[in-house]
């Protein structure tokens, strides 16, 4: 069961971008609850005292990975709120066939002057930390001694 919860751990990060990618806000609302319930049960770990019970590298990786995951969360909700997360590439949907993107003067998803970008890019960065903090608590766990003193 453990190496099935690692699978799933690594692929988290992947597919967090994947869903930022193709389904733009949408995407970044379920990338912004995985991160959430992962921030609730980080501090839920935190507060019963998991952290004194940890060797010092899962415990500062506890640690790191609430904070991320909380950045994420907030920074998430706010780009999700004001626009996308993280610019695609321009294709032949953007204007005239050329890839040029036309659209972004009106703010379509996916411009450059669009008021959620940077918010999106912080909530990008934080909710990949998130993933790759994750996985590295995951990785621990599995090994003998699960992490613990």
């Amino acid at each position: 069961m453990g190496k099935v919860l690692l699978s799933f751990s690594v692929a988290g990060l992947p597919l967090a971008l994947l869903l930022l990618r193709c389904f733009g806000r949408w995407g970044g609302l379920v990338v912004g609850a995985g991160c959430g319930a992962l921030f609730v049960r980080d501090v839920a770990m935190v507060a019963t005292g998991t952290p004194a019970r940890l060797k010092p590298l899962p415990r500062a990786l506890l640690i790191l990975e609430m904070g991320s995951s909380g950045v994420a969360t907030l920074a998430g909700f706010r780009a999700w709120v004001q626009g996308p997360f993280i610019d695609r590439p321009a294709g032949p949907w953007d204007g005239d066939g050329t890839g040029a993107h036309h659209g972004a003067a009106r703010g379509r998803r996916g411009s450059a002057a669009s008021s959620g970008t940077a918010a999106g890019r912080a909530a990008v960065g934080a909710a990949a930390a998130t993933f790759v903090l994750h996985a590295a608590r995951e990785a621990i766990y599995l090994r003998p001694g699960h992490g613990r003193r």
